[in-house]
């Protein structure tokens, strides 16, 4: 496929389901938003942060139905509480009942890159997702969030290895709204609103 901004040939990303031109970074991708393999409904409010790949503005949207995350429109990715995090992974992964995904070798490329966080704009931690599937994603652990690249939760899910069991909880449960909000312990704090607060308030 060509890129229609700069002509080059872009680059099929099989595990994320999207061409991506390595010239002028552009997306294009073989889904819609509400792909149910990682159905994103968008929400118009804008958190006051930037995508920090495409360093556009990040728009709040629901993940699955019920999980608030920080979109990126351009490059979909998005920033995500932690604990929420390992809750829909142990959902989903438990209730999944497709085939598996084939296994695919990770890009150690992936390693390389590096992100700042959105909201206090220091440099993530980069590294492999400690479960099943080849997805590196990267972390903010001050600020308690994650970023994940379009498609690797539905990796994730959808990769071959042991699932949870029937009606387990998951090791890290989701942080209650109520630990947040307070100037001098959240540093997602953004004119007197919590932006972790805001994904929480589900």
């Amino acid at each position: 496929m060509q890129c229609q901004d700069c002509h080059e040939e872009m680059r099929w990303i099989s595990n994320r389901n999207h061409h991506r031109c390595l010239s002028c970074d552009t997306y294009v991708f073989a889904s819609e938003l509400d792909d149910p393999a990682e159905p994103l409904e968008r929400l118009g409010q804008a958190p006051g942060v930037a995508c920090p790949k495409c360093h556009v503005p990040l728009e709040f949207a629901n993940l699955h139905g019920k999980w608030r995350v920080c979109l990126c429109t351009r490059c979909r990715g998005y920033v995500i509480e932690k604990g929420c995090l390992a809750t829909i992974i142990h959902e989903k992964r438990m209730a999944y009942q497709g085939e598996d995904a084939a296994p695919t070798p990770m890009d150690p490329r992936e390693l390389d890159g590096q992100l700042d966080c959105p909201a206090c704009l220091e440099a993530m931690e980069t590294h492999p997702y400690y479960g099943p599937g080849t997805v590196v994603i990267n972390s903010c652990n001050g600020c308690g969030v994650a970023w994940l690249d379009h498609w690797e939760l539905a990796a994730i899910i959808r990769a071959p290895g042991k699932r949870p069991a029937r009606g387990s909880s998951p090791i890290v449960p989701a942080r209650p709204v109520s630990n947040f909000g307070h100037q001098e312990q959240d540093p997602l704090l953004r004119g007197g609103v919590s932006l972790l607060n805001l994904l929480l308030d589900l």
